[in-house]
């Protein structure tokens, strides 16, 4: 058991210290010089990654993590079989017979086999995880959406216990394929057969899942580290926010208790199969004295000097960091979640919990006006199987929507939210998304400062999407208005170019995607970062710390106090904002992205 613990150690160190950020600098590198940028948001990501050069470079990627993943499975089931059978371990003809049993890859079911163990086996956490893939989970956004939906929280419960009982029959697949060298089809089948008989294995699984489930849901939710976040800045992070601890901590032990049971569930399979996974070598080569502290004095006046200039540029880049942009802002996630989303009462509720803006999401009708909605299709909040570009305004007015607490609202229009939030007692701002369909940008765009302009509310109001050429038409027509991205993923490494012909005034991600590179990469350009969608006070209070400077929550009270917490406690001064003013910050373009205030 020691030389597992040994190993893991070494392993995972190894793969988040050294294989990770190589592959990291090889991504942006890729990004850079082959796609011509420096960071992919959203479907662009998808679409680089679905060219022919993206091709190339994810099956590469693909390549080096299957043979990560699977050495790292076969030298713990080795380890797994020697302490089963009291065995000495010999590190050196273990790596090297687990090495040539990499030779198990080469079959035509291949790709078969990434699905099963990048996808369907560290979704579970059961049985193996690799190091190098410390977690694989649905975005949090997807399951909130579905979840919403009539009977959305059953279809992805039944969803769940489907991929485990796909997990389990074929837990045994990698025990074939490695040691009986069996293509993956015939491994499947040998599986399946084995877990029919296996009856001690399924309650063990099950007794798993179910503990997964607890903890997943009631002790780990959401304070998983990413492979991101094993970065030069680790240790500040670690230092400076409780959050960022307790999420460390927590993937410690919860690696050290997966790691338990992984051994666990590898010796209840030895048990079942008659088969040793043991291939020994002869050792050989020539073993060569060297004296060390001969070397190491007679270069030691190089050492030191190379050691001092190490430890004073390792002092001023890892406490150096650039100030905020601006204080944090408070934002209520389609208005409040008192209320229905996105209507008039929504924004309201989020006003009257002092909220600075209220997110809305626009789309246009078939009569081409400006609606509040998020869903393209009514069923879900009105039961009706509509689509809104479909239907004309009055058809739509005539419809009233419905949330799972019983609230009824109507859909507004763009202006009417506009009104509603010019006339609000607390002047709350619009944090305004567009989702166009494909050809509705412009007339989206022309749409929004014809009505922004009417009603003088340009320094009240930002702008975002996950459409690119929305914002970058916006952009070109009204430079001066705070426009950015909002991201459910990201590739590359943020790095603000003055010739790019977009520069986003911030970046709006979803929670899950959040890691320290890219807040680190954000604040070094001067980018303001913004997620969504956060509710829990304490939480909120931690991202803050890390240097979030936005907020968007379903519940806007609790958004909202955390933040002007948040704001008392931190004195407002050239160490933490680089402005201050009551509107947007703007980058001039100078090198030295001096930050300015609107007029």
């Amino acid at each position: 058991m020691k030389e597992i613990v040994k190993f893991e150690l070494f392993y995972k160190l190894s793969m988040n210290a050294i294989l990770l950020p190589c592959l990291s600098l090889l991504t942006g590198w890729f990004i850079r010089y082959i796609i011509g940028d420096t960071i992919l948001y959203n479907f662009d990501m998808v679409y680089s990654l679905f060219s022919i050069p993206g091709i190339l470079f994810v099956l590469a990627y693909i390549l080096v993590m299957i043979v990560c993943i699977y050495f790292e499975y076969i030298m713990v089931y080795k380890l797994v079989y020697c302490f089963k059978n009291k065995q000495t371990v010999n590190w050196k003809n273990l790596a090297f017979s687990s090495i040539q049993d990499l030779n198990s890859l080469k079959t035509k079911s291949f790709p078969f086999l990434f699905i099963y163990y990048v996808l369907l086996n560290p979704l579970w956490h059961l049985s193996f995880v690799s190091s190098f893939l410390p977690r694989i989970f649905i975005p949090a956004f997807i399951t909130n959406e579905a979840i919403k939906m009539e009977f959305g929280s059953y279809l992805i419960f039944i969803a769940y216990i489907l991929l485990f009982i796909v997990f389990a029959f074929l837990s045994y697949v990698p025990f074939y394929m490695v040691y009986r060298k069996t293509p993956f089809f015939q491994a499947c089948k040998q599986s399946i057969h084995k877990m029919l008989q296996a009856k001690k294995l399924w309650l063990f699984l099950v007794s798993i899942f179910l503990m997964y489930y607890v903890l997943e849901t009631f002790i780990f939710p959401e304070l998983l580290l990413t492979s991101s976040d094993f970065n030069f800045y680790f240790l500040r992070y670690f230092m400076f926010s409780s959050y960022f601890r307790l999420r460390t901590l927590l993937f410690i032990a919860y690696s050290i208790l997966w790691t338990i049971i992984e051994v666990y569930f590898i010796h209840a399979q030895l048990k079942q199969e008659e088969i040793s996974p043991i291939c020994l070598f002869e050792q050989t080569g020539t073993h060569y004295k060297i004296n060390l502290r001969k070397k190491v004095f007679r270069h030691k006046i190089i050492y030191s000097t190379i050691f001092l200039c190490g430890i004073v540029v390792f002092v001023v880049m890892y406490f150096h960091q650039w100030p905020l942009v601006h204080p944090p802002y408070s934002i209520g996630h389609r208005g409040d979640v008192t209320q229905v989303e996105n209507s008039l009462e929504g924004i309201l509720a989020a006003d009257q919990n002092h909220t600075d803006f209220a997110e809305i999401d626009i789309q246009l009708t078939k009569d081409d006006i400006l609606v509040v909605c998020h869903d393209t299709n009514l069923k879900r909040l009105t039961g009706k199987n509509l689509e809104i570009k479909d239907c004309t305004l009055q058809q739509i007015q005539e419809l009233t929507l419905t949330d799972k607490h019983s609230h009824t609202a109507k859909i507004p229009t763009l202006e009417q939210s506009i009104q509603t939030a010019k006339s609000s007692p607390n002047q709350i701002g619009l944090f305004i998304e567009f989702k166009p369909l494909e050809g509705d940008q412009q007339e989206t765009i022309q749409q929004t400062i014809e009505l922004i302009e009417k009603y003088d509310f340009s320094n009240r109001a930002m702008f975002m999407s996950m459409d690119k050429e929305s914002v970058e038409l916006l952009a070109k027509e009204r430079p001066d208005w705070w426009i950015g991205y909002c991201a459910f993923g990201n590739l590359g490494h943020v790095n603000i170019r003055l010739n790019d012909p977009f520069i986003p005034d911030f970046i709006a991600i979803e929670e899950s995607m959040i890691n320290t590179q890219i807040l680190e990469d954000a604040r070094n350009n001067n980018l303001p970062v913004y997620i969504w969608t956060v509710d829990d006070v304490n939480k909120i209070m931690d991202y803050l710390n890390m240097g979030i400077s936005g907020i968007i929550g379903d519940a806007s009270d609790q958004v909202s106090y955390a933040v002007n917490q948040y704001k008392q406690k931190t004195s407002i001064d050239d160490t933490h904002y680089l402005t201050t003013c009551p509107g947007f910050p703007k980058l001039t373009e100078d090198e030295s992205s001096y930050i300015q205030c609107n007029d």
